[in-house]
């Protein structure tokens, strides 16, 4: 009964910072925030797919074409071997990049099984993508920008400033386990006012490795490792790449998302889509669990 109690204050006391959070970054959203001057400096673009994302990856790669603001070196694509999505590859000009060579291994390698009331679910492809974001091992540039790919842009968006500050887009996301992980795998203490899961995120290489370091020092063992060693199984979703690179960068700009997330009903041809939602929205998503 006590642990009942005690859990319940919990629960409380989350959704209050929750509603809290989404006050604030919607006041952030209105103000008048000043543009940020991209850098000349070339950047990657690197999205995880698996067969299933082709229906909406057009879409999501006209945005990235269209409103990044940074000068574009390369696009890849990081999958398992798939005749459709080496196609799509060949047919885009994107570099294709098998996922077995980026860490050494495959998503079912990872065997990462979360019971879920009466029911196992397989959660390895999810964390596995998240790894691949963090590996820094794609690409030749030292930024690299991931974008999930049911993720379309609406509006420019400058993800590494002229001073060489990253960007980063905030929503008012909070799942609790995220930040209890970041706290069992780094050294960090303090967390962010808002939440960096926002579908797209810029990398840095250099960092990436300050971040390893970082986790290697704390578990006394790889990166990679410690990740799987501290997952908490009782969780379906308990990691946030997202969540832990954009706590650990402490100089860096903030702006909110300013998104909304649609049915594939919505799904519309890009320019379209824009006329529709570009005025009141940066971003749109057409995640699968809407459908």
């Amino acid at each position: 009964m006590y642990f009942k109690f005690i859990s319940s204050i919990g629960s409380k006391m989350n959704s209050i910072k929750y509603l809290k959070r989404r006050v604030l970054l919607k006041i952030m959203s209105f103000l008048p925030l000043p543009d940020i001057p991209p850098s000349s400096e070339e950047i990657d673009i690197v999205i995880p797919v698996i067969e299933k994302d082709l229906d909406i990856l057009p879409l999501c790669l006209e945005g990235v074409k269209k409103n990044v603001q940074n000068r574009i070196k390369n696009i890849y694509l990081v999958a398992p071997q798939n005749n459709q999505i080496m196609e799509f590859c060949r047919c885009n000009s994107i570099e294709f990049v098998d996922e077995t060579t980026v860490l050494g291994f495959g998503p079912k390698d990872l065997c990462l099984k979360i019971k879920e009331k009466d029911k196992i679910v397989d959660r390895s492809g999810w964390l596995f993508q998240q790894l691949i974001k963090l590996s820094g091992r794609v690409g030749t540039c030292n930024h690299y920008l991931c974008i999930d790919s049911d993720h379309v842009l609406l509006r420019p968006h400058t993800f590494l400033a002229k001073n060489g500050k990253p960007v980063f887009y905030m929503s008012s996301e909070m799942h609790c386990p995220y930040y209890a992980n970041i706290k069992r795998i780094t050294s960090l203490k303090k967390m962010s006012a808002f939440s960096y899961v926002a579908h797209k995120m810029l990398f840095s290489k250099k960092k990436l490795n300050e971040l390893h370091k970082n986790i290697e020092e704390k578990c006394k063992t790889d990166w990679i490792t410690a990740v799987l060693e501290k997952y908490d199984r009782t969780q379906q979703a308990g990691f946030s790449e997202f969540e832990l690179y954009g706590n650990f960068v402490r100089e860096k700009y903030v702006r909110p998302w300013k998104q909304k997330a649609f049915s594939y009903m919505k799904k519309r041809d890009y320019d379209y889509l824009v006329s529709l939602y570009g005025k009141k929205y940066n971003s749109i998503t057409f995640p699968a669990y809407m459908n």
